[in-house]
């Protein structure tokens, strides 16, 4: 039997089989004719790329460059990308007005660079691209002014090509830091394509947005300075299937939406928000689901924002919080958040839900507030907030008079010492409906105000019994647990990515001894410096029973579905990084695995099976 072995360890694997080496061989013949060339001025990369082919290494050599701008229009294969990189990861550094347009191409992979410009230029612009991969570069511009508007990554279509034959898609933008942006627009805006009469819209779809670090986006500015705006009003009706995960924001303060999503069909999952004022905000679009993010208010002390200071009066002096989720549109679903130490209210509250412009289906206009409707709002921890959920804000004015509707709140948990775990802002008879969730107001909080008192059905009044572990507030072996409510969601697992119970803990985390695999997102976790290609989440797993035992407490057996005398594995943990290698003979279709040398947890088996790669969840106990 063979043992997957740390890497430290020497002497680990003989390779004897004559046909893995002969593979070895014709992998570095393949490699020898691929290009690779080092250039060292911007006319040497421009000659470099127009020459690219699939496979293509353009190695900018280190160093600092200024005006380095160039336009790339090529396209590698899924096998054979093309490669434009710094010499080392934070080697080359591009000053003045350096940008790149990467326009109707596919296939490339862009990494390494730091970007200290200071133009008014997009650092990095797609049009009507695909599969390319922003990866590993540090984005900090030096302001110009503060009132120019320069959005430093934009994914968009073609302005040239109204037919929609050249859309944007499928992109990921992963392990940069984007850093003490100043000026106004977003670190990243993903857009779209257009008819020319713009009456026909489409947003770039299913790009990836992961493992990034936003950090000091400021000063406050009443609009366009999200950190992430996904979609616009024109886009608002198209789906972008754009998913942002394990991303960490901190000291985002530049705009009331921290993340702005204006269009259907996203996921936000397992990002970590802390020390930022303003909210993830579901501002257009319809069915985004927002699950596992941690929004942690850091002690930050409320602010105040003056729109206009240069008027006479200055306009009125505006607060501003740590928040949480702002919801509009419908058929949202957000589940297993947590919320601790946010002093946010109304726009800014863990949870708000304002009343609307307008009703879905009764207006055209894209730019209005559309109420929230058929909302679900489940399995989420309010733990030592100033406020909790509040619900129908609505102004003087008379606008954002539309009543929410057919908004369903269950098993979530809600503890709080001050203020209210319930708000209503205006009457919303008839329009939510609650159930299963645990509240307990402690010090002077009350459990609910401006609204109708809860039944036991609705919200049950006790202790949940929560300890801290690390710095998050869990249940414990003592916590009360409580029937699923809306078990049409299918939340089959907590924050954590623990097991969660049809008869569960209310809240985002269900108490379990299985081992944890999704973390509250840190700086060690994200950038350049992080592992490289995490495997947090899995989008490739192979059927379950392929493995056996598992968990397993060292040896185990993994079943091969096709015709092969052996298997290269790579043992990957939870952080991404390869702990154990190795080449294994297949005997009967099996091969014998053994975790002997390996600490409990959760593991991943890389394997390369009939030319496709699976990976496999293995946990050892």
């Amino acid at each position: 039997m063979k043992r997957i072995i740390p890497i430290k360890r020497p002497a680990f694997f003989m390779i004897v089989n004559l046909k893995f080496f002969f593979s070895i061989v014709a992998i570095i013949a393949l490699s020898l004719n691929m290009s690779s060339q080092t250039v060292t001025t911007l006319a040497a990369f421009k000659t470099a790329v127009n020459a690219a082919v699939p496979g293509s290494t353009i190695i900018v050599k280190n160093g600092s460059y200024t005006d380095f701008v160039a336009s790339i229009t090529k396209s590698g294969t899924a096998q054979q990308p093309i490669t434009i990189k710094a010499e080392t990861v934070g080697g080359v550094t591009l000053t003045g007005n350096s940008n790149f347009g990467i326009k109707k191409s596919a296939y490339i992979n862009f990494e390494g660079f730091v970007f200290n410009c200071t133009s008014n230029s997009t650092l990095i612009k797609l049009e009507a691209s695909n599969n390319v991969r922003i990866s590993k570069n540090v984005f900090e511009q030096n302001a110009i002014t503060a009132t120019v508007k320069v959005s430093w990554i934009v994914v968009v279509g073609t302005f040239d090509d109204y037919t929609f034959q050249m859309l944007s898609h499928h992109n990921r933008i992963d392990h940069n830091i984007f850093k003490n942006k100043l000026t106004m627009g977003n670190f990243i805006t993903i857009d779209g394509t257009y008819n020319q009469a713009r009456t026909e819209n489409y947003q770039s779809h299913h790009d990836r947005i992961d493992h990034n670090y936003f950090y000091n986006n400021s000063p406050r500015a009443e609009n366009e300075k999200e950190s992430i705006r996904i979609g616009n009003s024109l886009l608002c009706n198209s789906s972008g299937f754009t998913t942002v995960e394990f991303n960490l924001f901190e000291e985002c303060d530049g705009d009331p939406e921290i993340v702005s999503v204006k269009s259907n069909d996203n996921l936000i999952r397992y990002n970590t928000f802390t020390r930022s004022h303003g909210s993830l905000t579901l501002r257009q679009g319809n069915r985004t689901r927002v699950e596992g993010n941690y929004f942690f208010g850091g002690g930050k002390a409320d602010a105040v924002y003056v729109p206009n200071p240069q008027t006479t009066p200055p306009t009125t002096p505006q607060p501003i919080h740590t928040g949480g989720i702002r919801v509009y549109g419908t058929d949202h679903v957000i589940v297993n958040n947590y919320f601790e130490g946010l002093q946010g209210t109304v726009w800014d509250a863990p949870i708000a839900l304002t009343q609307g412009d307008v009703i879905t289906g009764e207006s055209t206009d894209p730019s209005l507030h559309y109420r929230p409707e058929r909302v679900t709002i489940a399995y989420n921890t309010l733990v030592n907030n100033t406020y909790g959920i509040e619900l129908g804000y609505t102004r003087a004015d008379g606008t954002y008079n539309k009543k929410l509707a057919d908004i369903k709140i269950a098993n979530n948990l809600v503890v709080g010492s001050q203020n209210n775990l319930v708000r209503y802002l205006a009457d919303q008879q008839g329009a939510i409906t609650w159930a299963n969730n645990i509240m307990y107001p402690t010090g002077t909080a009350q459990l609910v105000t401006g609204g109708p008192a809860f039944t036991s059905d609705q919200v049950s009044v006790q202790n949940p019994n929560l300890a801290l572990n690390g710095t998050i507030w869990k249940a414990t072996n003592t916590s009360p647990v409580i029937a699923d409510a809306v078990p049409s969601l299918n939340v089959n697992i907590d924050i954590d990515g623990q097991p969660r119970l049809a008869i569960s803990n209310a809240g985002a985390d269900h108490f379990s001894t299985e081992l944890v695999t999704y973390f509250p997102v840190t700086i060690n976790d994200v950038g350049p410096n992080s592992p490289e290609g995490s495997l947090s989440v899995v989008t490739s797993i192979a059927p379950k029973s392929l493995l056996y035992p598992n968990p397993t407490k060292g040896h185990f057996e993994l079943a091969i579905p096709f015709l092969q005398n052996e298997i290269a594995v790579e043992l990957i943990n939870i952080h991404g990084q390869v702990v154990g290698k190795g080449v294994y003979p297949v005997v009967s279709g099996r091969v014998q695995l053994n975790l002997d040398n390996q600490s409990t947890g959760v593991y991943f088996l890389r394997v390369n099976l009939d030319g496709k790669q699976m990976n496999y969840k293995v946990i050892k106990q």
